[in-house]
């Protein structure tokens, strides 16, 4: 049977518990203020953006990441646009669904907090989501976050807003062949992009409008309505040359090379239908148009392969075979420069397979026309099993249940806070009852308490006692260990110099050597840093020491492991004496200096500073490499702590370093800190005393 008290005192912690709930819930934190992306760095993207389309760029990441490096003071949104690019290259480009997922996390955590401020980029949230779970055919997982991101837009953002989130359940009906309700969003989708103002972004006002006048003419292309493919074709045309006029190249030069791309991309489309309607010299004219305007650095190079292809087929079929013949040429080198092998790489790959037969047909080549016929329907069988995966879903019908389920959802989440509400009455009904009766019993305890502590504390001491003595014995066994084990392995070391300086030895054994030689030289600084704890900082022996001096011979020493790494350490000094151990000194700043190597990346610079304050001395090592995690800092100096990481390039680490640094310069009379950020580096201070 459980104690009366201590029922009493877990409904009082309860309580405390609903209480400290309730205020916090009440209390309203203030949020800062929409901060837009820099023009500098929207430029930065759009550069890269376009080298990546054009297939220039398959290392976007690293490319994405160099770019950002420029910059160490980026605002929420950028942060939010580097993790939103990346999400999107490996979901659309270098399909990687795990890293896509990742970056898709980091969106979220960026936006913790401020979703009500950043609204349409935590929308967008919801839209990265649902194209990683369609990806992983996870399709009810995608629908319920489309329906999320749908809700959230109808609460917070305007209706103009909501134009890019319709034309992506188009999208959705387009890859499940379902052409007319296609349209039927896309055209809701201009309907909707047509109420927002001038004093929207260029994407709204121009990049929107005339993606969704050429999705809905290539819906109709699909349905073979080619008149109507046409009309919208034209329409899209219409919408972009008149734009050209509003950004002209001097002053907006990134407006006016997309609205050069866009012409482009819709004239090879348009060239594919007017071929269909028998219009040859018009398909001509457009599809040379087309493709003289994109087949160019940084424009859209695998929109110029398709227009290419679609002029070959129009040659093959008109008997201007020579022609068709070079078009084909180049297309085949073109192809096999594609650097990714993704889902735009296949399709391309099938359309070229088709045109190379219908061209070896049309020639009499009949073996060379079977193999392109048999790569061309094996491509494209696979294809339509891929799209046969999701071609009968029902997204209205998911949208309706995933609302029922959130409907049915909101009202227990009622009745649950109801119930909490009673819950919290009847807590403070027992508190009260609870409260006088936890005195009164503790009033009668405390007499026996105080008698237990006393014994208790004359307990403690004879164990501290039987506990220092242990540890004493414990310091010397180690100590003889440490010394018993520096003679064989300095033995090992140096054995294992003399058999790499002698003889010709095969790489394999050079390198078992140099494993030998590299693990006894980290034996020996692991038994050199157990030695110096168990050593004690009793007795130091000072002397005057010019700072200055020393910390040039320590950045001397060490330059050679900057130097493996192409780093460069800066030291600025000013002549600073003070009375302090200096081997105990040499080794609490070659230790700094070191870490600081070893946890930066290649090119990295460390920053050693000396500066006078207050009559202290203190002395800084600055790096800018991977930093220290949050969850390792308050650990950081501990003896014995799991906070240990390798170097950037593998260093061993033996975690006792900092541990000796910081018995060294409290043994001094001195202290030592730090400060950093993850990802942007640290700092360690050392104050020193200046004694006289």
């Amino acid at each position: 049977m459980r104690h009366p008290i201590k029922i009493c005192s877990y409904l009082i912690y309860n309580a405390l518990i609903f209480l400290s709930g309730y205020m916090l819930v009440s209390c309203q934190r203030e949020l800062p203020a929409y901060e837009p992306m820099r023009p500098e760095i929207y430029e930065l993207y759009h550069t890269s953006n376009r080298l990546l389309n054009s297939g220039l760029l398959p290392n976007y990441p690293d490319h994405l990441d160099s770019l950002h490096s420029v910059f160490s003071d980026l605002n929420v949104l950028e942060q939010w646009n580097i993790y939103h690019h990346l999400a999107l290259f490996y979901i659309n480009f270098d399909v990687d669904l795990e890293r896509a997922s990742l970056y898709k996390d980091s969106m979220d955590l960026v936006l913790k907090g401020l979703e009500t401020v950043y609204k349409v980029e935590y929308s967008r949230n919801f839209f990265i989501e649902g194209h990683i779970f369609k990806a992983q055919k996870r399709y009810a997982d995608a629908f319920r976050s489309y329906y999320n991101c749908r809700e959230f837009a109808r609460k917070h953002l305007p209706p103009c807003t909501t134009a890019d989130f319709t034309y992506q359940l188009g999208i959705f009906k387009y890859e499940q062949r379902q052409f007319e309700q296609a349209i039927g969003y896309f055209k809701q989708a201009l309907e909707e992009v047509s109420h927002c103002g001038d004093s929207d972004t260029f994407g709204v006002r121009v990049m929107d409008p005339q993606k969704y006048l050429n999705t809905t003419a290539l819906s109709f292309e699909k349905l073979e309505h080619y008149d109507s493919a046409v009309l919208y074709y034209d329409k899209a045309l219409d919408f972009i040359g008149s734009q050209f006029e509003k950004h002209p190249e001097e002053t907006n030069p990134l407006e006016y090379h997309f609205l050069e791309v866009a012409t482009g991309v819709v004239l090879g489309n348009l060239g594919g239908v007017l071929a269909r309607l028998g219009d040859f010299e018009r398909a001509e004219e457009v599809l040379l148009r087309s493709i003289e305007t994109n087949d160019r650095p940084e424009y859209d190079i695998p929109d110029a392969r398709t227009a290419k292809i679609k002029l070959a087929n129009l040659y093959v079929q008109h008997g201007r075979l020579d022609q068709a013949k070079t078009l084909i040429d180049e297309l085949a080198d073109s192809i096999e420069q594609i650097p990714l092998r993704n889902s735009g790489y296949f399709d391309i790959l099938t359309r070229f397979h088709r045109l190379r037969w219908s061209y070896f047909d049309a020639v009499g080549d009949e073996v060379n026309a079977y193999r392109d016929l048999n790569a061309y329907v094996n491509l494209y069988e696979e294809n339509e099993r891929v799209a046969e995966a999701s071609r009968y879903l029902d997204m209205e019908e998911a949208f309706r249940v995933t609302e029922q389920q959130y409907e049915i959802a909101l009202i227990s989440r009622e009745n649950d806070i109801k119930n909490i509400y009673l819950l919290g009455t009847v807590i403070f009904l027992v508190v009260a009852l609870g409260f006088l009766m936890n005195v009164g019993f503790h009033l009668k305890r405390y007499r026996a308490i105080n008698k237990q502590i006393s014994e208790q504390n004359i307990e403690l001491q004879d164990a501290l006692g039987a506990l220092e003595q242990s540890h004493a014995e414990n310091s010397r066994m180690m100590h003889i260990v440490a010394h018993d084990l520096r003679s064989p392995i300095s033995s090992m070391t140096m054995i294992a110099d003399v058999l790499l300086e002698s003889g010709n030895w095969t790489e394999e054994d050079r390198t078992l050597i140099e494993h030998i030689k590299l693990s006894g030289n980290n034996s020996l600084n692991l038994v050199s840093e157990m030695l110096q704890v168990n050593r004690g900082m009793e007795g130091i022996q000072k002397e005057e020491v010019d700072l200055d001096r020393m910390l040039h011979y320590c950045t001397d020493l060490l330059r050679f492991k900057a130097d493996e790494k192409r780093q460069r350490i800066v030291l600025k000094t000013s002549s600073v004496k003070a009375l302090v151990s200096r081997e105990k000194m040499w080794r609490v700043v070659s230790n700094l200096i070191a870490n600081a190597i070893k946890f930066t990346e290649e090119g990295g610079i460390i920053e050693v500073s000396l500066e006078q304050k207050n009559n202290q001395a203190l002395i800084s090592v600055q790096d800018n490499g991977i930093g220290i995690p949050d969850k390792l800092k308050d650990s950081l100096f501990d003896l014995f702590t799991n906070s240990k990481r390798p170097g950037t390039k593998g260093e061993t680490p033996h975690g006792m370093g900092l541990a000796i640094s910081k018995q060294i310069v409290k043994a001094h009379g001195g202290r030592i800190w730090f400060e950093s950020v993850e990802g942007k580096g640290s700092i360690f201070f050392v104050e020193l005393p200046l004694e006289s």
